[in-house]
This record gives structure tokens, sequence and C-alpha cells, in this order.
């Protein structure tokens, strides 16, 4: 297949904009991540019936659900294309309304600590494992693929998720992060409406100009940054020396998973 030819990386839906093919990625050694095999998204719980008639047409098999079961409930469940086995592993980062709660309720956002994104980051990578291995051992198996996993808004857990995968294909960091940071781009209309109504919100809330509020501390409950993906990269490092280390040592991965994986998902 030719650059001209290949499938367009987001997959349009009505319900969720960030669904996206994790194909066409070039790896060290010259091959490429095969397109409509894997895909990345944010909930599917809005999706319209047009939409799951399009992942049908996709012939999806394995949607996999990052999110924790109180955000799962309270966002509602997936809607699956017919055919597809629904697989929860769970990846959640702890309960935030202690610090997330006072600041919404107030407007004030200057106590969310700054780098609350990275130090989230840093703990999906030494708390939650034995899920990331799970993720990407389901990615491995032939029979449940074409596959998508998804979190909320398909930018955090996903993104992790994603970077692990295409790291353990082959693709470099560079292209990795270019990933990563395509969320921004996929959500951009829905992140500008989210943070727009979160400032006049607040600045009623403290009687003070829309202008006035900083919402420089939530911004990575909306947006992507480098140092975020940054975070949990700088942890696998520290930890275990590389990326390559990290899904071998840290999640127990053989030299054979790895072959299976990259047989299944390179050309």
């Amino acid at each position: 297949m030719s650059r001209e030819e290949e499938p367009q990386r987001q997959i349009p839906l009505v319900g969720q904009n960030n669904f996206r093919d994790l194909g066409g990625y070039e790896t060290a050694d010259g091959r490429r991540v095969k397109w409509r095999h894997l895909y990345r998204s944010g909930d599917l719980s809005e999706l319209t019936d047009g939409d799951v008639e399009s992942l049908a047409a996709l012939g999806i098999r394995t949607v996999v659900d990052l999110r924790g079961e109180v955000e799962a409930e309270k966002k509602g469940p997936d809607r699956l294309p017919r055919g597809a086995a629904l697989a929860s592993i769970a990846i959640e980062p702890g309960d935030l309304s202690p610090i997330l709660g006072p600041a919404f309720a107030t407007g004030d956002f200057s106590t969310i600590p700054e780098d609350l994104l990275l130090q989230i980051n840093r703990q999906y990578i030494r708390d939650w494992r034995h899920r990331l291995d799970s993720l990407l051992r389901l990615a491995a198996e032939p029979a449940g693929r074409p596959l998508v996993f998804h979190c909320s808004h398909g930018k955090d857990r996903a993104g992790i998720g994603a970077a692990l995968l295409l790291s353990a294909l082959g693709v470099p960091w560079d292209s990795v992060m270019e990933d990563y940071l395509l969320s921004n781009h996929q959500r951009r209309e829905q992140v500008d409406l989210g943070l727009s109504s979160m400032r006049e919100s607040a600045a009623r809330k403290r009687g003070i100009a829309a202008h006035e509020v900083d919402l420089t501390n939530i911004l990575g409950l909306f947006l992507v940054h480098p140092s975020y993906l940054g975070a949990a990269h700088a942890e696998i490092i520290s930890l275990y020396g590389s990326v390559q280390a990290f899904i071998c040592d840290g999640i127990g991965w053989s030299d054979s998973d790895l072959q299976l994986l990259r047989d299944g998902l390179l050309e």
C-alpha cells in the first residue's frame, strides 16, 4: 500500500472524536505497523447507531475498557459493535476528589499541584504494570483483533498504552510522542468548549472577570503535553533503564512474546 492509499488515522465518529488507528508508524528496523488492527480511543458510551455500525464495518472484535468501575458507571457502558467482546482492565489514578473537589467548588485552581498529571503518569508505571501487561497480551492475540482500547478521553491511560504498544513493536520514541500529542488536535473543539465553560463558571463563583481565572493547573485534565508522557518515560528509565527493559523485566515479556506481537502487527 502506497502512502497515497493509506487509510486515515482518525476514524470519524459522531460520538467520539479521538478514535484513531495506530497503523502506519515505521519501526527502527524499517517495518511498519499494520493498519486496521489496533485502535485507541476515548470512551464509547456516546456512540450513535451509525458509529456502532462504523465500528462493526471495521471488524472490531475486542474492546478494552481502561476506565475504573465508578468512572465507567458514571459515563455509562460502552456501545459495542455486534460480535465484539468487552475486556475491562481498570487502571485508576486513585481518588482525586480531595484535590479536585474543593478547586472546582470554589473556582480557585491554585491548590491543584502543577505536576498532578506527571505524578499520575509515574504512578501508572509503578502501580499498574500488571494491567498494562494485560493490555499488551490482548493486543498480541490474533483472534482478538482488530482491537480498540480506551479510557475516558483517550489521552492519558490510552496514551500510555499506545506508547508501550508502539515501543514494543519497535517504533522510535519520537513517533510515539507524535502519536501521543495527536489527542490535542483531535479534541481541540471539545477542549476549547470545556475550558471556556470552566473559566466562566469559576469567574461566577469568585466574582471576578473571566480573563482573571488562571486555568494553568487544570490544563492537564483537558490537554496532553510532552512532559506528561515524558514523566512516564522517565519513571521507566529510572526503574528499568529502557522501555524495552520495562516490557521484558517490568511486565515479564519474553522474546517469544515480543516476536508474536511483532509478527502479527508489523509488515
